[in-house]
């Protein structure tokens, strides 16, 4: 397999913009943000900024055609848009797809990989997530202190030839990377992260540093776990090896993180935009009616959220 030399990011929120521009500070004409219509003429004519500087990204335009400037297929396409957006987006990559383009998703939930490959081929994507940021996004900026890592590989901790080309493009680029022994535990890992911190968060409104060890709050961080621990639950029902270990290391990263900054969800919350409830406590309700196994916490976070989406999602 020959080198990753093009890339396609979709997705210009905090996590697009935080790994495009890490692409960018090595090869400018590597990356190439995805966007049609409005956005693309905003992004345009407003530029796209992250830590204050604007970045002159090349754009991969929405309903290109062949031989288009920069309409050219790309050798690895990154998924980081919001779960409500999956759909459109894969339809909107279509042109930079050919027969040897891979594609990684960032998407939180554990089942993103599922929704790509069966429309373009599992064989295209090994299994990832991006744990460990704190970038905010907010217009057409995106502010970070830790970029993060991007976790992926092969469910069964094989070192394919795809997970090589993807580790040699971020060895070229900086992007901090690991490639876990058991990657699907480590995606249930951060599953059961964000339906604990994301939902905790946005319900209360709140930033980082309440639920942080160090000047936090006691109640925020048990309402947290409480969601975590239904996870764990259902993760244990499914032959993954979660369990209060894995909860409580979770604290060494969070204390890691700017406590001013938010989660993607307490950020929507804030902008009025519609959230990735279905796919965290939304998930995990329909899962549990599956198994039999109860989850009283996520269920009335689902309804906390639905609540105050419905209070601005028609205004």
């Amino acid at each position: 397999m020959s080198e990753i030399q093009s890339v396609v990011i979709a997705g210009a929120g905090a996590v697009g913009l935080t790994v495009a521009s890490q692409l960018y500070s090595c090869d400018p004409h590597c990356v190439r943000i995805l966007a049609g219509g409005e956005r693309l003429k905003r992004y345009q004519d407003q530029g796209l900024y992250v830590n204050g500087q604007r970045i002159d990204f090349d754009f991969a335009p929405v309903g290109a055609e062949e031989g288009e400037l920069h309409a050219a297929p790309a050798d690895l396409i990154i998924f980081a848009c919001k779960a409500p957006h999956l759909q459109t987006v894969l339809s909107d990559v279509k042109p930079y797809v050919d027969n040897n383009t891979l594609m990684l998703s960032l998407l939180n939930g554990i089942s993103s990989e599922q929704e790509i490959g069966s429309v373009y081929g599992a064989w295209r994507l090994p299994l990832a997530m991006i744990l460990g940021t704190d970038a905010q996004h907010s217009g057409t900026e995106t502010t970070f202190t830790n970029a993060g890592t991007i976790h992926f590989g092969e469910a069964d901790g094989t070192h394919s030839e795809r997970v090589k080309k993807i580790a040699a493009l971020f060895d070229k680029t900086h992007i901090a990377y690991e490639i876990p022994p058991n990657m699907l535990r480590r995606l249930w890992y951060k599953y059961m992260i964000n339906v604990g911190i994301n939902q905790t968060s946005a319900v209360l409104r709140l930033p980082y540093q309440p639920f942080q060890t160090k000047n936090g709050i006691s109640e925020a961080r048990s309402m947290m776990e409480a969601a975590m621990r239904e996870v764990i639950a259902l993760a244990q029902s499914e032959g993954i090896n979660l369990s209060d270990k894995d909860l409580h290391s979770w604290y060494e990263t969070l204390d890691s993180l700017d406590p001013n900054s938010r989660t993607s969800m307490s950020q929507d919350v804030a902008a009025g935009r519609k959230t990735e409830v279905e796919l965290f406590s939304g998930t995990i309700i329909r899962m549990g009616k599956k198994k039999k196994i109860p989850v009283p916490v996520n269920q009335l976070l689902y309804w906390q959220i639905r609540t105050i989406e419905q209070t601005y999602i028609d205004t």
